[in-house]
């Protein structure tokens, strides 16, 4: 597998880049385990564009550190 040097992110993938090859992602729908991890912490489930990569999997939301932070005050 060889990573994107480009930095070429199209706007399908949400700004997440693959966290294996850094090419573009794509949101999927989530399974009924990653429905239920949710709740707990939020995520998003992706795969990657790439057909050279195999990767799929849950992604943290955004900005959810800092709801975290204000949740536990």
């Amino acid at each position: 597998m060889t990573p994107h040097t480009d930095g070429y992110r199209s706007l399908a993938s949400y700004g997440r880049p693959c966290p294996v090859c850094n090419g573009s992602t794509d949101r999927i729908p989530r399974r009924l385990v990653d429905l239920l991890l949710s709740i707990f912490t939020p995520v998003h489930r992706f795969r990657c564009r790439s057909v050279s990569c195999i990767w799929e999997g849950n992604i943290r939301e955004k900005g959810t550190q800092l709801l975290n932070t204000l949740k536990d005050k």
